[in-house]
């Protein structure tokens, strides 16, 4: 029997949407940035207002421009299913090199004379409107899927701990547009065991190994997950050629939870394939430019915030006896101590009797104003003197006690890998909801995760989140 043709159809409407909102936003950006800059009477227009007309066959090739750029990002391929951050930091990029590219383009010819404040403007226009855009399409494709068009049809093959992640991802985010259909056991493994709290996590078992193909066929899946434990390796080559002929897309997902890693890195020496399991995100160079965007943003931070730092001064000073500011040895870089800043947000003698123990919700030492500073994190605002002299990064690890590290590092594996780069005043594990009394296990899998895969985009990327979650005010006690 000649397998079915799979129905690709909603992979060419998935990028034309994309790309078509992308495109009107560019227009429209252009077109009112026209008229902000020379018709709004916002600003002087002292060589008179351009032909509109010039401008506007203008726009039809920053269109073909920009439209290239953000293809080479893959914002329209359809295998890569982003999350609306990343769509956002990916037109970001690709709305600075087009800006940049313009610019020069209208420096060096000559023929036209372009106003550079448009350019600056558009810059910013461009931008809100395809944020706005990415919304828009976003919702026009969730539609789509409501009414079960466009869902990409998953079988999963195995089950390593890769399955669980990918089932919770489906579940918590729709908007990628995956259903998974079932699942099918390998030899010597348990069936699914039904979890009435949990059903996404327990796909229909859809029978063994040797059903693979009629399975494929029957429930017409369109991408098979291979979520194969690591000493199943040996099946990989055997599966990919038994779906061959079945026209399905074929994927396998590497138990990184065995490796204990966050992420697979791919490269060549001379074209020769290589999967890097432990490496450092950051270079030397890398270095260098993270702590400069330490040293600016916290220097400026300082300066603006300085009113409310002597505020909150004040109202811990009113509020109860001792000290302004509570200072706690944590261990940052390279296991290397360092006194914590923190503005004081319990009684003085918190821990006389107790010892070193973590903040619990509802907890009776925290005075009246520590109990707002802490809900809003304004408790960790000094914490930027400790960027500014280097004893922290804005983005990191967040720094522990020595005497919980002690206890993690045998307890925790990787634990003290964490440790490679500066502690930071926000991280990957925190923007990921994983803040507070949460499982020390899950914030170093995130923590690492920071580590091998930093980059200052990532450092960007947290840093508006956690501005979102402070005021959210998200697991803060």
């Amino acid at each position: 029997m000649i397998p079915r043709p799979p129905d690709r159809s909603f992979d060419l409407v998935r990028p034309a949407i994309f790309a078509l909102i992308d495109m009107v936003a560019l227009e429209a950006a252009f077109l009112g940035t026209f008229w902000l800059r020379f018709h709004s009477g916002w600003f002087l227009v002292p060589l008179g207002v351009p032909s509109l007309h010039i401008y506007t066959l203008t726009s039809f090739g920053l269109l073909v421009v920009w439209a290239g750029i953000f293809h080479a990002q893959g914002l329209y391929d359809s295998s890569r299913r982003k999350r609306i951050d990343e769509d956002v930091y990916g037109l970001v990029k690709g709305v600075i090199l087009g800006s940049l590219l313009v610019l020069a383009v209208a420096f060096f010819f000559r023929g036209i004379s372009y106003s550079r404040s448009f350019f600056g403007l558009f810059f910013l226009t461009s931008l809100l409107l395809l944020t706005m855009g990415r919304v828009l399409a976003r919702a026009v494709l969730r539609a789509y899927y409501r009414r079960g068009v466009g869902i990409t049809r998953v079988l999963l093959v195995g089950n390593s701990q890769a399955r669980l992640r990918i089932l919770e991802t489906f579940h918590r985010m729709p908007g990628l547009g995956f259903t998974t259909v079932g699942c099918i056991s390998l030899p010597g493994e348990p069936e699914p065991v039904p979890d009435p709290d949990h059903e996404y996590l327990v796909p229909p078992s859809l029978g063994g190994i040797d059903d693979l193909e009629a399975v494929v066929e029957e429930h017409a899946v369109d991408q098979v997950l291979l979520t194969l434990p690591f000493h199943q390796l040996v099946l990989l080559g055997e599966l990919a050629d038994r779906l061959g002929p079945q026209h399905v897309d074929v994927q396998f997902v590497p138990d990184l939870a065995e490796l204990k890693i966050s992420r697979m890195r791919s490269h060549d020496i001379a074209g020769i394939p290589l999967l890097g399991v432990r490496e450092s995100g950051l270079s030397g160079f890398d270095r260098i430019v993270k702590r400069t965007l330490d040293v600016v943003l916290t220097g400026v931070g300082l300066v603006v915030l300085s009113p409310v730092l002597l505020l909150l001064a004040l109202l811990v000073r009113l509020s109860s006896p001792g000290s302004i500011l509570y200072r706690q040895e944590r261990l940052g870089r390279d296991n290397r101590p360092f006194d914590m800043l923190k503005f004081r947000t319990m009684r003085e003698d918190a821990e006389a009797g107790s010892g070193p123990v973590w903040t619990v919700e509802d907890d009776p030492r925290k005075t009246m104003i520590g109990s707002f500073l802490r809900r809003f994190s304004l408790d960790e605002l000094p914490q930027l003197w400790n960027v500014l002299v280097g004893d922290m990064s804005l983005v990191g690890p967040r720094p522990e006690r020595a005497h919980f590290a002690q206890q993690f590092q045998t307890d925790v594996p990787r634990y003290l890998e964490r440790h490679r780069v500066r502690s930071g005043l926000t991280g990957w594990a925190q923007v990921n909801g994983l803040r507070g009394n949460t499982p020390i296990e899950l914030r170093t899998i995130y923590d690492l995760h920071y580590v091998e895969n930093w980059s200052l985009g990532l450092d960007l990327r947290i840093l508006l989140r956690t501005v979102i979650h402070v005021i959210r005010g998200d697991n803060a006690y």
